[in-house]
């Protein structure tokens, strides 16, 4: 089988369950495990945010949007050559990945259509479905049976220790600087099962925009930083969106030393390593009860600007 993979998510779960040698193309946010990062690269992002701050990516997205076009460009000629039998996409986020549409669009120019599976997870319960329908999709069903019980039982054990705290944190999980905005999605359930509150998050749903005044009112106990896609080091960079708007030093989080930009592949792509998310989450909220994470997955906000 010949597998071209237009995302992160279904590149890491290929690979969870043994089919990492069958994808022949990624797209070039697929960059873990180490090996998918020497695939062809079939899907490139239109915008070039590694070049821009968090502002300019969200208008540059907002002009794409305005006219109708698509975030990213897909190689026909690659794909062609490529020659797939299976191209696995999403139709949960068109910003992260390249939308279902677009996808259909490409593969109606190559001379034999490939089979197509989605998978996109908006809770945290379908990313065991998301593993489920690759596994049907590969033929690797016992891979995936296995694969689910394991991550059901680590994500279960993570929370009943969590569960036994004595108090839980309110907690903002910050998903965008500039902009602000709050988590959505699946964040705010692993918020809950690492025994903390969410007050403005929205599980289930999309990202939504925030303003400063409700962080305030708030007054989160624990703030995690984690800009979707950005790494430690570059979230860290744009620190100072967050430490120079009026009243940041009086947020409770803020005068306990509880603020943490984390590794946002932990968060942001509903794989196995959402687990590993989760039990980061849960070391932050109670570190009475949780191991320290290591320092390449979260790092203290307050006190270092570089890692």
């Amino acid at each position: 089988m010949r597998i071209c993979s237009f995302f992160s998510t279904a590149t890491e779960l290929l690979y969870a369950l043994g089919s990492g040698r069958s994808v022949v193309g990624r797209s070039e946010r697929c960059d873990f495990p180490r090996s998918a990062a020497r695939k062809p690269i079939v899907v490139r992002s239109r915008i070039a945010s590694d070049r821009l701050s968090s502002r300019g990516i969200h208008e540059a997205v907002e002009a794409l949007r305005r006219k109708g076009e698509h975030h990213y460009q897909i190689d026909v000629a690659l794909l062609k050559r490529l020659r797939p039998d299976l191209v696995v996409t999403q139709e949960l986020c068109n910003v992260c990945a390249a939308s279902h549409p677009e996808v259909l669009e490409a593969l109606r120019e190559l001379p034999e259509s490939p089979r197509t599976v989605s998978v996109s997870a908006g809770r945290f319960n379908e990313l065991f479905t998301s593993i489920e329908t690759l596994g049907q999709a590969t033929g690797r069903e016992r891979q995936a049976r296995l694969l689910c019980e394991r991550l059901r039982r680590e994500a279960d054990r993570v929370h009943r220790r969590a569960q036994a705290a004595r108090s839980k944190p309110r907690v903002w999980c910050a998903e965008w600087l500039d902009p602000l905005m709050a988590a959505g999605h699946w964040v705010p359930e692993l918020v809950a099962m690492a025994g903390g509150i969410d007050g403005l998050g929205r599980a289930g749903e999309d990202s939504a925009r925030i303003a400063w005044e409700d962080v305030v009112r708030y007054d989160p106990e624990m703030i995690i930083v984690m800009p979707c896609s950005f790494s430690i080091a570059r979230t860290l960079r744009e620190r100072a969106l967050l430490t120079r708007r009026p009243g940041w030093s009086s947020l409770s989080a803020v005068q306990a030393g509880r603020v943490f930009a984390v590794e946002g592949a932990f968060f942001h792509r509903p794989g196995p390593r959402l687990i590993q998310g989760l039990r980061l989450m849960a070391a932050l909220f109670h570190p009475d009860r949780f191991s320290a994470p290591h320092p390449t997955r979260a790092r203290d906000l307050l006190k270092h600007t570089s890692v």
